[in-house]
Order: C-alpha cells, then structure tokens, then sequence
C-alpha cells in the first residue's frame, strides 16, 4: 500500500533537526517493529532511522494475501511511534501529528497510510534541508 496524503501541514525542520532525523539512532535508542506475515508470524524487527521507518510500515492488500501467504505487514504501534519520535528524535510537531492520525482510525489499517505519508513528508523535507549543505561539501 503506497502512502496517502495526510491533512497535517508540517512545518519545515530546522537544519538541526533535519540532520538528527536523518540520522542513525544507536542500538538502545531503536524502534521495534513487527513484520508479521501468514507463514512467517510475528518477526521482530529493529529500526534505526526516520526514513528506515516509513519504509517499513507497509499493509498488504487483503486480496493479495489470499494470493500469496508471503505477504506481509510492516506493523509499529502508533503510540510507541509517537514517543519514540518525540523522545529519541526530538521531533514534537511530528510526534502530534502522527498521534492526530492515530486517534482518526479504530485500526492499524485506517491509519498506518496516513502516518506513513506523515514521515515520508518528513525525510523529504529533512533532505530538502540539507541538500544545498551537501550539494556545498561536494564542491
């Protein structure tokens, strides 16, 4: 499932911020996640980063599951996302974002496209911020 838009307008981070996002947290700093699929079960699964994230939240078609017992479920407990954010990454106004569209949806399904497309608009600003101090180091 791609990302749906959401209507929560962020506002652009700080270089700071967009480089903390960005970046690798340590080990006792990750997030955990579930990929959880028909054969396979529940397999925990470490996230390090921002974007790593909002790869990994995914929801497979239900149709396709009937297809393919392989499909899987990229699931992170909305609640334990919006603290990890806020807290790890320091984030608050992505932090309440992700906790207005979690309170939107009786189950992970309803908001796990929303929330994606919450952090998918993130990294991209983040890097939007820091393409023209890139773009300045490779000169």
């Amino acid at each position: 499932m791609e990302a749906r838009t959401t209507t929560a307008t962020l506002s652009e981070p700080t270089l700071e911020l967009a480089t903390r996002l960005l970046e690798e947290v340590e080990f006792e700093k990750r997030l955990v996640g579930l990929k959880m699929a028909a054969m396979g079960g529940s397999n925990p699964t470490s996230l390090h980063s921002l974007a790593e994230v909002a790869d990994f939240i995914k929801i497979g078609d239900y149709e396709a599951a009937l297809r393919d017992n392989h499909t899987t479920v990229g699931y992170i407990d909305p609640s334990a996302l919006a603290r990890w954010v806020a807290e790890v990454l320091g984030d608050e106004e992505l932090a309440d974002a992700i906790r207005t569209q979690a309170a939107e949806g009786d189950f992970y399904g309803k908001v796990a496209g929303p929330i994606k497309a919450l952090l998918v608009e993130r990294v991209v600003q983040c890097r939007h911020v820091l393409k023209p101090i890139e773009a300045e180091l490779d000169a």
